[in-house]
């Protein structure tokens, strides 16, 4: 007979002889457990731990039993499970499997008054359902569909039931069409008067009179080139193969150089926007261009600006002198020059053009990536020193990537890296200065002496990244708009003469800013031709903007998907 021991009592044993045990029979099938609810939580703790840990535990196991007790706000959150429920009442012995009907029994107490329910069990987190991304995204595509029958419900279909279908999807491909358009415009002569002049309907606007060009096959052959770097030799070729098109590189080349003139207007509404902005990064890459006269290629660099809202803008110059960021920084035509942070590699040009133009309050910032890359081509030579160095700008990176992650504001971006950032940036601060100071046994000429002097003159220009949120720590937006332009040369080697580099770098600015965003180049190049080639007026130009357009699509695709 169980010996409740010294602290027994009779009125409190009663109760604890009411025991509901959740028995996992269905298992994994089922996957719930059944509880009573208490009203009187002070028997919470002596009577139900106890008779759980008497009767319970020893008959079915811990783990495959659950007993909720306590407050009445947990009815409702417990769940019936199982096809098989046994209620032990060990006072009476009487074994119900319908607790509903015989919920009487439980009540061996007046002051005790019992609540049957259904408690939830912690549910496993569900795997994730697998989806094919390629498959739903086809759903927007023109579509067909074909069913396949067998012959013999084709020939006998009254003796079958049609249970069900199988779908299987594919997807066919065709290459790019070409339409060609005769526009006749027709001459007439009024017949009471044949002597009158006669007149002809005026041709509607188009890209280039007299010619082929219109603005799908404008905004085809250049996103060919820019986005997706088919030299035009190439695209004479396929056009000639597939097609049976002569359209000849030069004329490609001339239609490249038309289309970058009508461009121009909103590539300096672009730069005008920059100029106007306070955070600026910028960065230059070397292209080889031909040079005339003289049978080969000379270096000349486009020089690449980039802002958060307005995007990328590519500029060229023969060189990389300081005078060459005159050309988008100043205004010549006396309006407002740029002033503000501009985020650079350190290049003696940019300490150079603030040095010239002292009272643009220009403010230099540095760039994390460039000092990081600077330590690792040095791990070698040192990697302990390389090692903790590299390990507390990978800790600053780790605090950007969550502020990223959840779209901080520019505020709470300071905030966390005042809080946070500024412990790993003081730490490496220290240790460069003395690293740069009091080690004698780095050589100046070894990759980490060059390193160390690099970082002295650049680190206290990320200063500004802790006193204004919406500065980056690096320049690694700039450096991913150039790196298309560079897979571009692996393929047409050269962009040209010289005056062709202003016109490239006009194009690329179109195709970065639309690319940046995830979205074709192509559909917006046609849409703009289009608006151009009504000649719209200098009000009308802003609506005309990479930036605005890709607004407008987002709309058109948020309606869409409230809609569906």
């Amino acid at each position: 007979m169980f010996d409740g021991g010294a602290d027994f009592e009779p009125e409190i044993f009663r109760a604890e002889m009411v025991v509901i045990v959740a028995l996992e029979v269905a298992g994994k099938e089922d996957g719930g457990s059944v509880g009573v609810v208490f009203r009187d939580g002070l028997l919470v703790e002596v009577a139900l731990r106890r008779a759980v840990k008497v009767f319970v535990t020893p008959l079915f196991g811990e783990s495959s039993c659950r007993i909720v007790a306590g407050k009445c706000s947990l009815v409702g959150e417990l769940q019936l499970a199982g096809r098989m429920v046994l209620i032990l009442e060990i006072w009476r012995g009487v074994r119900i499997s319908n607790v509903g009907e015989h919920a009487e029994l439980v009540a061996v107490t007046s002051h005790v008054t019992p609540f049957i329910g259904t408690a939830k069990k912690p549910s496993k987190p569900q795997p994730t359902k697998r989806t094919n991304k390629l498959i739903d995204s086809l759903q927007g595509l023109p579509t067909t569909e074909r069913t396949i029958t067998d012959p013999e419900v084709l020939a006998n279909p009254d003796h079958f039931r049609l249970l069900g279908e199988e779908i299987t999807v594919r997807l066919h491909a065709t290459p790019a069409s070409f339409t060609r358009e005769i526009i006749k415009r027709q001459t007439h002569v009024r017949k009471s008067d044949p002597d009158a002049t006669p007149f002809t309907p005026p041709l509607e606007p188009c890209l280039l009179p007299g010619s082929v060009l219109t603005p799908s096959l404008g905004a085809l052959l250049l996103t060919e080139k820019f986005c997706y770097h088919q030299p035009f030799y190439r695209q004479e070729w396929r056009l000639h193969a597939t097609h049976s098109i002569e359209l000849t590189r030069n004329n490609m080349c001339n239609w490249h150089d038309h289309l970058a003139d009508r461009l121009l207007p909103l590539y300096q509404l672009i730069a005008d926007k920059l100029r106007q902005s306070s955070y600026l990064k910028a960065d230059e890459t070397p292209i080889d261009y031909l040079e005339p006269g003289k049978g080969k290629t000379a270096t000349g660099y486009f020089w690449a600006y980039h802002h958060p809202e307005h995007g990328p803008l590519f500029d060229w110059h023969k060189s990389r002198a300081n005078t060459c960021l005159d050309n988008i920084l100043i205004d010549e035509h006396g309006n407002s020059s740029f002033s503000g942070y501009l985020q650079s590699d350190g290049l003696r040009a940019y300490r150079t053009f603030r040095e010239r133009y002292p009272d643009l309050d220009i403010t230099a910032v540095s760039c994390l990536a460039h000092i990081r890359r600077k330590f690792w081509e040095a791990r070698k030579d040192h990697p302990q020193i390389t090692a903790w160095i590299l390990l507390q700008i990978g800790k600053i990176y780790d605090i950007e990537r969550k502020l990223k992650k959840k779209n901080a504001t520019a505020l709470e971006r300071q905030r966390t890296r005042w809080l946070e950032t500024r412990l790993h940036y003081d730490r490496l601060r220290r240790l460069i200065h003395h690293l740069h100071e009091k080690t004698s046994s780095i050589l100046p000429q070894s990759n980490l002496g060059k390193a160390l002097s690099y970082v002295i003159d650049q680190w206290d220009h990320l200063e500004p990244c802790f006193l204004e949120g919406q500065i980056e720590f690096d320049n690694n937006q700039t450096e991913g708009a150039i790196r298309p332009t560079k897979l571009g040369a692996k393929n047409w080697m050269f962009i040209g003469a010289e005056e062709t580099g202003w016109r490239s770098a006009v194009l690329y600015t179109f195709i970065e800013q639309i690319r940046r965003h995830q979205m074709d180049p192509h559909a917006y190049l046609e849409w703009v031709f289009e608006k151009l080639m009504h000649n719209p007026g200098e009000d009308e130009l802003e609506t005309l903007l990479p930036v605005n357009w890709v607004a407008g699509q987002r709309s058109v695709e948020n309606l869409q998907t409230s809609a569906a």
